[in-house]
């Protein structure tokens, strides 16, 4: 598991850098109010955790 984990590392952190900007955004679209800009970023959200967990070859 560790062996298939480090030749996935890289790619993983990509994707989890990318879940990382999302989340902020998201986070930040909801504490201005803009619950309609903030529901248009789940979709890449979800995406994103499913990225993540397939990487990890994981369902969380």
């Amino acid at each position: 598991m560790a062996k298939t984990l480090n030749i996935r590392k890289a790619p993983l952190k990509v994707l989890h850098q990318r879940q990382i900007v999302l989340l902020r955004n998201w986070r930040e679209l909801l504490s201005a109010g803009r619950q309609h800009d903030a529901d248009s970023l789940l979709p890449d959200l979800l995406l994103s955790i499913n990225a993540i967990a397939s990487g990890l070859r994981t369902t969380g």
